[in-house]
């Protein structure tokens, strides 16, 4: 049995933070952090840029930036460093060597500094392209490689091994997807053509847990496997668990790979991409062959789509999607008559990104349904620290405010009547299943909900305590403002502020109470409503079985408004007084 392996690092575990973490690269240490203090500089900078959180400063971190340098030289966002005692200043020879025969790289020679693929994923600003980077640097990934030569004994790449472990599994007669723990079956292999094998591994280990009933007792089955696999290869358990909720999360940002449940699937909508990758008899250069590999590593691989023909044939297929879906085949992107496949490309990225949002158009138009609105319920118990139905919703929340942006606009888009669309009421993005990719960026409000006779600005939080003041009180304020303004010169709507969190400090319940925002020596006043995350909670389980309307829930908002005269902790007893009344 083969040593398990791993995209990246376990530190580095969610890939969905490499693009910010290169762009903190880029714009302080690019190719300058060798050494321990380096490496402590370099994490210092993604600490300050929120791309990771240092919790204790007082004992040595170098080793946060050391593990994010090593995931980005080992995916090929950045160089290596290969010769021993390479001096700050010195340039690598096994570098120089790649950059001779392609000087277009733009590459100095220096250890640890932007490849080409790197600088790709920085420039990506779309879902879509973020995707095809991550997706070119796991087509050229390969272990054991001259970056990592002692990674295995047979050189391989796990990416494909993992389409191709999901297309077997695909074509069975009950097609489920691979679990997580079915993933610490995968990770164990190194050879493809064991694929067979690691299916049969995997119906076997399913019809021992058909065998019996009850979470529990599945739970005792899944834990006995991953201690077999953990004791063969020399792991502890949560090692191994580590190593799968990894293998998990890569594959899916290169927009190939979705979830269904719990489960990995191939992306149906990516189907002929998929297959022209897993037909191709793709070459694995191996350990012995560095330069060929650090040339195709460092540039990220080919993709079918680099094709002229392919692209064209992309970009007829979701024309048609497009069009088969109810759009105006006048306002579908037309296929261009140029050669050019970077140009066919952009318009293939277009198609590709309207359609995206036809199939957020279906989601948003689900989430009124009684599952949906229970589950959107969950995570946001889950989220207030508030018991849940484990038996039911087996729910995993990596990132806490993401999933508290994702979650409360999922519950408007469930009251729904929305005048703006799906993707333009949130301003984080989701990947193709729908789930966030991050919180919104600075300088605007978490969620916009445009309603036929109000908008809706929502900010939620998890600050807690005086610091929520601090926090929170001036841009929120700035936000509903300026979203007024723009308001008013548009429609002439009502604005209201709802600020989510799960307790309201007294100071930050005052701030909103005085409701004034100034723009030079004007003053504005702004209508922002505090509510905690428990009020909010139950006002959409009255949801579940009493439908109420954006109509109501404003009519929630003027009421809890009139008693903003008294003092915070008034307003705020007012506040709960209003909801009671509303939960009836």
């Amino acid at each position: 049995m083969s040593s398990p392996w791993h995209f990246g690092n376990t530190t580095v575990r969610n890939p969905l933070r490499i693009r910010e973490g290169l762009i903190v690269l880029k714009n302080t240490l690019n190719g300058n952090i060798i050494g321990k203090s380096q490496e402590r500089l370099f994490a210092d900078e993604l600490d300050r840029a929120g791309v990771i959180e240092i919790a204790n400063k007082q004992r040595d971190y170098s080793d946060m930036g050391r593990k994010w340098r090593s995931c980005l030289s080992q995916l090929g966002f950045i160089t290596h460093k290969f010769k021993r005692d390479l001096r700050p200043d010195e340039k690598d020879p096994a570098i120089l060597e790649v950059v001779a025969e392609n000087p277009e790289y733009g590459l100095t020679g220096r250890a640890y500094e932007i490849t080409p693929s790197g600088q790709r994923m920085i420039n990506a600003e779309t879902v879509q392209e973020q995707q095809e980077c991550m997706l070119r640097a796991l087509l050229a990934y390969e272990i054991p490689s001259v970056i990592e030569p002692t990674n295995g004994e047979e050189s391989f790449n796990p990416f494909i091994f993992i389409l191709q472990v999901l297309q077997r599994l695909g074509s069975l007669e009950n097609s489920e997807g691979l679990s997580k723990v079915e993933m610490g079956i995968v990770q164990i292999y190194r050879d493809h053509k064991s694929v067979d094998e690691v299916v049969e591994k995997i119906l076997e280990f399913r019809a021992e847990r058909n065998a019996v009933t009850g979470r529990v007792a599945k739970r005792r089955v899944d834990n006995a496997l991953l201690e077999r696999i953990a004791a063969s290869v020399g792991l502890q358990r949560d090692s191994l668990k580590d190593y799968a909720d990894v293998n998990f999360r890569y594959p899916r940002l290169t927009g190939l790979v979705s979830l269904k449940g719990k489960r990995l699937i191939l992306s149906d909508k990516k189907l002929p991409i998929i297959n022209a990758i897993i037909s191709v008899d793709r070459r694995i250069i191996g350990k012995e062959n560095g330069k060929e590999y650090l040339t195709r590593l460092w540039n990220g691989s080919q993709l079918p789509t680099d094709n002229e023909i392919t692209a064209r044939e992309e970009i007829v297929r979701f024309r048609q999607l497009l069009i088969d879906s109810g759009m105006d085949e006048a306002l579908v992107p037309t296929i261009p008559e140029t050669q050019e496949v970077a140009d066919l490309n952009q318009v293939r990225l277009r198609l590709e990104v309207l359609y995206q949002q036809v199939l957020e158009k279906n989601y948003a138009s689900q989430q009124d349904e009684e599952e949906q609105v229970k589950e959107i319920i969950a995570y946001l118990k889950k989220i207030d620290k508030q018991p849940i139905d484990e038996e039911t919703y087996d729910i995993d929340i990596e990132d806490e405010p993401a999933y508290l942006e994702w979650a409360v606009w999922r519950a408007f888009l469930a009251i729904n009547q929305l005048v703006n669309k799906p993707h333009e009421a949130r301003r984080f993005k989701v990947d193709q299943d729908f789930f966030p990719l991050g919180c919104a960026p600075g300088g605007g409000p978490d969620l916009i909900f445009e309603f036929e006779d109000y908008v809706l600005v929502v900010e939620v939080t998890l600050t807690t305590s005086s610091r929520q003041e601090a926090a929170e009180g001036e841009p929120v304020r700035r936000h509903v403002a300026k979203e007024k303004a723009k308001v008013a010169a548009a429609s002439g709507k009502p604005v209201y502020g709802l600020f989510l969190a799960r307790s309201i400090d007294n100071n930050t319940a005052e701030t909103f109470r005085v409701g004034v925002w100034y723009t030079g020596d004007e003053p504005d006043f702004i209508n922002i409503v505090p509510i905690t995350l428990k009020q909010f909670i139950l006002m959409m389980e009255k949801y579940v079985t009493n439908r109420y309307d954006n109509k109501e829930f404003r009519r929630v908002l003027d009421t809890c408004l009139i008693p903003r005269n008294a003092h915070a902790p008034a307003w705020k007893r007012e506040i709960q007084k209003v909801v009671d009344g509303f939960l009836g």
